[in-house]
């Protein structure tokens, strides 16, 4: 074999290889923050002194350096006069707030029940917070309106644009 056929083969070798080859794309990936926990069917009970304040629990949650996220929201509340219930598609519990969003249903054992699309409760304070258009029902009586504050503690609510249908009681005269 002649020594310029060899470096003829190595060259048109090489050449091919520059022009047909095509160096794999690897996947870039979000340097977002990740998940310190991933949570399935979970549950949460939050304990003091005086027996348990609140149970929290969802269908799927990621637990991270500073908050919950969660899928499935059941939260219930036993530190205050009557024991609530919350329930929402999706929440982000944080420093005692839980921020959620889809479907939120809040339900006291008094039988008083807010709905929104979402909302915010702070735990500590006992306020519930919706932006949007809410319905609320207690018995028969409905009232509708938009941007909810209720305060659990005092039994205070404050709202704009708000619309009620009222059963009044029948009084006897005297």
């Amino acid at each position: 074999m002649n020594i310029n056929f060899y470096f003829i083969y190595i060259s048109v070798g090489l050449a091919m290889i520059y022009i047909f080859f095509n160096p794999m794309k690897l996947e870039k990936f979000d340097k977002g923050e990740i998940a310190q926990l991933e949570l399935a069917n979970f549950t949460i009970y939050d304990l003091d002194e005086k027996g348990l304040k609140s149970v929290f629990n969802g269908s799927k949650g990621y637990r991270y350096s500073n908050r919950y996220e969660v899928f499935d929201i059941n939260y219930t509340d036993n530190s205050k006069e009557y024991i609530a219930n919350i329930t929402s598609d999706f929440g982000v519990y944080k420093d005692y707030v839980v921020n959620m969003y889809g479907n939120l249903v809040y339900k006291r054992a008094d039988g008083l029940t807010y709905k929104s699309d979402d909302g915010n409760y702070n735990q500590k304070t006992g306020v519930l917070r919706t932006e949007g258009k809410y319905i609320s029902y207690r018995n028969s009586d409905k009232i509708t309106g938009k941007n909810l504050m209720y305060d659990s503690k005092h039994g205070h609510a404050t709202s704009k644009n708000v619309f009620a249908i009222y059963q009044l009681k029948n009084s006897e005269k005297l």
